[in-house]
């Protein structure tokens, strides 16, 4: 399957959707740049990777979809890279609005404010309903061109780690440590990525990078998330400058005894919650149970679908099964007392029977002399 047959793919099981809800266009809509921590829903459908500050896509159920962008200096890239043939600055949105009959579904309703809302809804004359879980029922299993992009992906994401293990030092701040990983992967073809990068003896949490210097002893953790073809995939890793205190080996330990759980226990079928469970039980086995929780640790991963979160995490309530090509991310990842924060964590594809990991990156410790 090439790119304009998924394309043509998508847009023919959207409007499935849409018969099956009595729903006569839809309006797919994205603020600001295209973006892992959230839903990436005109992307996914037009194959465009937005870097205005609004764009909406038009669907009608029989003619051909609409996309209206800004700003109108981006529209030329719009009509060359996506497969919508027609483009349209934002602002021709408002006139095609009143002229919409029938039942309108809204996709991407957390992303707008509140005013944008109140005048579609002005405009349209009465309010759209949410129809976001037809593209994130969608988006959760993956295709065969999908899933090539996502190994790809992960390749770059194994080079990343390998340029930040080959290149890191003591001395560097932590900005310069992300800049490694990111310019290897923007190198081999990465569109966008996702990067917190820190270093310390005892860190707190991830963030994003500062102008910390790294020391020998420091613990470096990560999580680099890059993108191809729309699609993110991320990958945890915990590195150490200099010979690592035996207490980090000892903890680390865990949280790879935890990956390895977690990894038996996302078996095709079973609930996204069993994932969750067989990491918890690990940490709650060593004493760690309170750490199991807020603010410590949220989730012990998530859904990869056109974005960060489809088709959920991978926490204790989430009975959603897990089905072939769905995709996650699942990382153990946790503070401990004694050591501060470390990372470990995989993309997953779910196969007839089990989890396959698409990284090859080792899942040790990785010290640097």
């Amino acid at each position: 399957m090439d790119a304009q047959q998924e394309f043509d793919r998508r847009l023919s099981r959207v409007r499935q959707s849409m018969r099956d809800k009595g729903l006569q266009t839809l309006l797919v809509y994205e603020g600001g740049r295209h973006n892992f921590l959230r839903m990436n829903y005109v992307a996914y459908l037009t194959d465009f990777i937005s870097v205005g500050p609004e764009t909406m896509l038009v669907v009608p159920l029989e003619d051909a979809p609409v996309l209206y962008l800004s700003p109108l200096w981006d529209i030329p890239r719009a009509q060359e890279e996506s497969f919508v043939r027609e483009v349209r600055p934002f602002k021709e949105f408002w006139s095609r609005l009143p002229g919409v009959s029938g039942n309108v579904g809204l996709i991407g309703r957390e992303a707008m404010s509140v005013g944008l809302h109140e005048q579609i809804t002005k405009t349209l004359g009465r309010t759209a309903v949410n129809a976001k879980d037809i593209i994130e029922n969608m988006a959760g299993s993956k295709t065969s061109l999908e899933l090539e992009r996502l190994r790809r992906a992960a390749e770059i994401a194994d080079a990343g780690v390998k340029a930040l293990h080959d290149d890191a030092r003591p001395g560097l701040k932590e900005y310069e440590l992300a800049a490694i990983g990111e310019y290897r992967m923007r190198s081999l073809g990465a569109e966008d990525n996702f990067g917190m990068v820190v270093a310390n003896h005892h860190n707190q949490a991830l963030h994003p990078p500062t102008d910390r210097v790294t020391q020998k002893g420091d613990i470096i953790i990560g999580e680099i998330t890059p993108c191809i073809g729309g699609l993110f995939v991320q990958i945890c890793r915990t590195m150490v400058l200099g010979e690592p205190a035996p207490v980090v080996r000892e903890k680390y330990a865990i949280l790879k005894k935890a990956m390895g759980l977690g990894m038996e226990a996302a078996t095709t079928g079973a609930p996204a919650s069993a994932v969750a469970a067989a990491i918890n039980d690990t940490f709650i086995e060593y004493g760690y149970e309170q750490y199991c929780r807020p603010p410590f640790m949220r989730v012990r991963g998530h859904g990869l679908g056109c974005g960060s979160f489809a088709p959920g995490s991978l926490d204790d309530a989430n009975q959603t099964s897990l089905e072939e090509g769905m995709t996650y991310i699942i990382h153990p990842n946790q503070y401990l007392p004694e050591t501060g924060y470390l990372t470990l964590g995989d993309t997953v594809v779910m196969t007839k029977t089990k989890a396959e990991s698409l990284m090859k990156s080792s899942w040790e410790l990785f010290i640097k002399e």
